[in-house]
This record gives structure tokens, C-alpha cells and sequence, in this order.
């Protein structure tokens, strides 16, 4: 099997589970880095950059999202007829080989609740194989192959691929807006996952948060606060994360990682622990090893009194949910927030309420939104969110730093002892919090 993008963290994970399941795998990308380097670690050849040249004595050609249809790769492949699936189609076959599996899906937090459950059934010595969207920090990657019993899957809704992943325990984190180049409304997504949990077997069970209501055999609820199903009542943040006493189970949970938010993530992956047969004890004592994964709430690094933290958080939601982690956990500090928008379409949709967020930061600095694919958008500039900004605060420095390098310099220019930078978005961020701590 030849990977078309071996590079993104999907398309590494998969490569990582089909090579160490047996197969002979080689893969290619636009450029090289880290994540090549460490497939090339375990034996996989990767090739830089993509060239009809890679398919020789290729039987299948496995494509990624980010893959263009005209690619001279794809285009080859085609002619010679060999065999072309999606990453998604991939990710199917390798849960088919599995007898139970665990699929994580929802617009918020299915990177982390799908690590919470790699590391947990690790710790309980189910030795599961795992693809998770991001390093998962103790394990030391983001995916593995197991022994072929079970398999964590995190699905991904953002292109509709979940539809295609077999599972028995379905984890519907919530439902949200987010991905506007494929669903027009909330009520878009819900229609796409139901028609996924529909299709659950009948001992088949969805663990689904608030909110979220899918036909499916068995459904288990989890949420924050009171309510149906396994709730964390009595959450509460401290230096060590955030602790909170479950409806059912340990009299308290304490977990490595900070949030509310994560708190209710832990009960819906102890909740569908628990529709694997492990007891709520066991479930939340395995959770409590949890270190986080890569780009979630991540500290970068502390230097001179300041303190980096990258974050993958890209939507409204989600940049709320890590300001008010930090101010839960930092308390007084200064909060310096950096971030870039993700893609024209979500910065026009979601200027106002960026802004809205942003406004609760000491600091901000923006960045261009990130165009992953397509063309920038003049009427989706970071500037509509700092125009915003200014309204909601005009007592709040903004600083506009088009590049990761502008960036960096008006960081290291404002930042002082004390301060926390928040560095957020979906795109690369993460050079410029290495930038500044470095």
C-alpha cells in the first residue's frame, strides 16, 4: 500500500497500524518533517515530494483528504487501474479487522476523549490498537497496532468520512457547527450521524453529551454538571487539573489535565469503558493517568516567569473552553492570547464571535486565517475579528502580525514575567510558541 500524504497525522496513523499489522507500506508527501522521520524510524519508506514514479509495484494507493483530484500521483494511479481508497475507507478496513471497536466523533474534543481511551485501555491491558488525531503524550505517538481484539478510532465528521467507520461503541461527544464547506446547518451534522449510529449492531451502544439525540440500539448519556446518564458533578480546577465527583463510581475523580470541559470528556469515556465491561472504578483509575495529547492545553515551555501553551482550538467553543481553562488555572496572570483563524469560511461565519471571545484576553495578536485548501478571502481577514475586537474592547491591544514571524517578534516585544501565552488555531501555531519560548 502506497500512502498519497503519509505526513498528516490521519494518513501517519494509518500507516503506523496497516505496517504494524503486516503490510507493506510506503508513503509520500509535499514536504518532509518530523512525522516522516518517525515512519521512517519503524521501516516505512517515505519519499518526498509526491511523483508518478512512487506507484512502481504499487497494488493500492491510499489518498487523504488534502490530495487534489488532479494530482499527477492520483491522475498515474488511475491509468495504471490501481486500486485508489480515501483515508476514511483505510481506517474502515483496519476496524473491520478488529472485534470490538470504539469510534470517537463530535465537532469538540474527540482528539483528547480518543486518547483518554487509547492510554486507559493501555493502562487496564486491553494492548488495544489506537489512531488518535494528535500525539498522545505518554504513549509517545498517535496511533499503534495492537492485538487485533480492540481498536479506538477517532472519527472524523468534518468531511462526512465517520459515516463509513464500522463500530460498537459509538462516542458522540456533541454537535455543533463547524465545518461550513460541507454541512449548512447543525441539523446537517446531526442527519449525517444518525444515519451512522442507525446503523450501530444490535448490542451495539452510543455514548452520547448533551444535546445529542441519535437513534441507535442503547444509549448511554454523560454531561457536566447534573443531568441524564454519568455526570461530573462538582468540578473544580487546581494546579494539579481538574477534579470532580461522578455520579456513579469513585467518590472523586482527579485528572492530569485541565478544563471542565475535560471532566465531562472523562465521563464519556468511562462511560463507554463501561459498555466494554470494565467496572466505573477501574474505568476512572485508568483515566487519572491521563498526561493529554499533543496541541491540546499543551505547555510548550516556561521560561523567565512566562509560561507557552499551544492549543489546536480553532472555533468559538473551543477557544472559549481553553481561556477559561487558563484562567481557572492561572488565576491573576496575564493572559497573552495569539491566534490564527482557520479557513475563510469559518473566520466569516465566526468573526463576531471570535471576537467576542478574544475579548476576555490582556493581549491579543492575530495572525492571517490560515487557508488550508482553496483561496484567501479579502472579506476574511483576521481583520474583521480585530475590527470587532476593537468595539467590544477598545482598552484591548490588538496587534494584526500577518506571519508566524511577525508573530513571534510582537510577542517576544509585549510578553513580561507572569504572563501566560495562549498560542491557538488549527494551523501551524505551534512553531511560534516554540519561537517565543525559544
Amino acid at each position: 500500500m502506497h500512502l498519497a500524504g503519509i505526513g498528516g497525522v490521519g494518513m501517519s496513523g494509518i500507516a503506523r497500524v496497516l505496517h504494524g499489522r503486516g503490510h507493506a507500506v510506503t508513503g509520500c508527501d509535499r514536504a518532509d518533517g518530523p512525522a516522516l522521520e518517525a515512519l521512517r524510524a519503524l521501516g516505512i519508506a517515505c519519499a518526498v515530494p509526491h511523483d508518478p514514479g512512487h506507484l512502481v509495484g504499487v497494488d493500492e494507493l491510499v489518498v487523504s483528504s488534502a490530495l487534489d483530484g488532479d494530482e499527477p500521483e492520483l491522475v498515474r494511479a488511475r491509468e495504471l487501474g490501481i486500486a485508489i481508497r480515501h483515508r476514511s475507507e483505510a481506517l474502515a478496513s483496519i476496524l473491520a479487522e478488529h472485534r470490538r471497536r470504539v469510534v470517537v466523533t463530535g465537532a469538540h474534543g474527540k482528539t483528547t476523549t480518543s486518547a483518554m481511551l487509547a492510554v486507559a485501555l493501555t493502562e487496564l491491558g486491553a494492548a488495544p490498537s489506537f489512531l488518535v488525531g494528535g500525539e498522545v503524550t505518554q504513549l509517545g505517538t498517535n496511533a499503534a497496532a495492537g492485538d487485533g481484539g480492540l481498536c479506538v478510532a477517532e472519527g472524523d465528521e468534518s468531511d462526512r468520512s465517520v459515516a463509513r467507520l464500522p463500530a460498537d461503541v459509538a462516542v458522540v461527544l456533541n454537535i455543533d457547527l463547524d465545518h461550513l464547506d460541507h454541512y449548512a446547518s447543525a441539523d446537517d451534522v446531526a442527519a449525517l450521524l444518525g444515519s451512522w449510529t442507525r446503523r450501530l449492531p444490535a448490542d451495539g451502544v452510543l455514548v452520547c453529551g448533551d444535546g445529542v439525540d441519535l437513534p441507535a440500539p442503547r444509549t448511554v448519556r454523560f454531561g457536566l454538571g447534573p443531568g441524564e446518564g454519568l455526570r461530573a458533578l462538582d468540578a473544580a480546577e487546581g494546579d494539579r487539573g481538574v477534579a470532580f465527583r461522578p455520579s456513579r463510581g469513585p467518590a472523586r475523580v482527579q485528572l492530569a489535565v485541565p478544563g471542565l470541559h475535560n471532566a465531562a470528556n472523562a465521563c464519556g469515556a468511562a462511560a463507554a469503558l463501561e459498555a466494554l465491561g470494565y467496572p466505573l472504578d477501574d474505568a476512572f483509575a485508568a483515566l487519572e493517568t491521563f498526561r493529554g495529547a499533543s496541541r491540546r492545553f499543551e505547555l510548550v515551555g516556561e521560561r523567565d516567569g512566562v509560561r507557552v501553551i499551544d492549543d489546536y482550538a480553532h472555533h468559538p467553543a473551543e477557544l472559549a473552553a481553553t481561556l477559561a481553562a487558563a484562567r481557572a488555572r492561572f488565576g491573576d496572570a496575564r493572559l497573552v492570547v495569539y491566534f490564527q483563524p482557520h479557513m475563510p469560511w469559518r473566520t466569516r461565519r465566526f468573526g463576531g464571535e471570535f471576537a467576542a471571545v478574544l475579548a476576555g484576553a490582556d493581549l491579543v495578536v492575530l495572525s492571517e486565517t490560515y487557508v488550508a485548501r482553496g483561496r484567501p478571502d479579502p472579506d476574511a481577514s483576521a481583520t474583521v475579528i480585530a475590527e470587532r475586537l476593537a468595539g467590544l474592547r477598545p482598552d484591548l491591544e490588538v496587534v494584526l502580525a500577518p506571519t508566524y514571524d511577525d508573530a513571534t517578534d510582537a510577542l517576544r516585544a509585549r510578553i513580561r514575567p507572569g504572563d501566560v501565552v495562549l498560542c491557538c488555531g488549527a494551523g501551524p501555531v505551534d512553531r511560534v510558541a516554540r519561537a517565543v519560548i525559544a
